[in-house]
């Protein structure tokens, strides 16, 4: 997502809004566990210190649970904010990982290094600001990975969710380090390929107010992702369901 005329992407500050929050609602995500279930068959067919690139990294969790495997681990994200929590994070863990801020379509400008394998994990591609840009992401991942490299990612089943309009009001109380939170979703759906809103309302317990992160997302098909792929030069895309098929994921080469 290239800045122009000094305008933030509306990601990077969505993002840099809920950074320090942001850990709070990963608490006890089962979408973490199965990306790390659906991506180990890769790891194991990697080089001995093979160089990887979260590029979505957020605060950090993937990349630091690759970096204690002894994998080369380079981590960008495109909030500012989550790359500071992302690298405090890593420092408390002790692992190496190079960290730097670039959305997906930086990343030739930002880093010369060249990977193994680039992971894309939380849904992340769902934030695409249109559909042409996800040419453009393709692209320059193509051109960021090494000969045999291998891209991974997860996405939500945008198809399933818009047959079954399952994205509904959540209400659900979170438990964490600093304390127990009160935790509200809400959606504002858009028409296919059209921008839409996610609303987390967030309130720690025994308070009134409600503090509101608001951030946009993309409904994008299964084949509107190959296609871009292909048209980027690869050549293999594979893939993947988690259980009860609302997110899925691809394994590109």
């Amino acid at each position: 997502m290239p800045e122009t005329g000094g305008k933030k992407p509306a990601a990077r500050k969505q993002y840099n809004d809920i950074a320090v929050m942001y850990d709070i609602l990963a608490e006890g995500d089962d979408g973490m566990l199965w990306f790390r279930h659906n991506i180990e068959g890769i790891l194991e067919k990697l080089p001995d210190g093979a160089k990887i690139l979260d590029c979505s990294c957020g605060t950090g969790n993937h990349a630091i649970w690759l970096a204690k495997q002894d994998y080369e681990v380079h981590a960008s994200d495109i909030s500012e904010g989550m790359i500071e929590t992302a690298r405090k994070k890593a420092e408390r863990a002790g692992v190496q990982i190079t960290f730097f801020q670039s959305s997906w379509t930086e990343l030739l400008e930002k880093s010369d290094e060249r990977f193994d394998l680039v992971i894309i994990p939380g849904n992340s591609l769902s934030h695409l600001e249109n559909l042409s840009m996800a040419d453009d992401v393709f692209n320059t991942i193509n051109k960021v990975l090494r000969p045999g490299g291998v891209l991974f990612f997860d996405i939500r089943n945008w198809e399933k969710t818009y047959e079954e309009n399952s994205l509904e009001t959540q209400e659900f109380s979170v438990s964490a380090t600093d304390g127990n939170f009160e935790v509200i979703y809400s959606y504002e759906m858009p028409s296919w390929n059209e921008t839409g809103k996610m609303h987390v309302d967030i309130r720690p317990e025994g308070t009134t107010e409600y503090e509101r992160y608001s951030f946009d997302f993309l409904p994008v098909s299964y084949h509107q992702l190959r296609d871009a792929a292909i048209k980027a030069g690869f050549k293999k895309v594979e893939r993947g369901y988690f259980p009860g098929k609302d997110y899925y994921h691809l394994i590109i080469s």
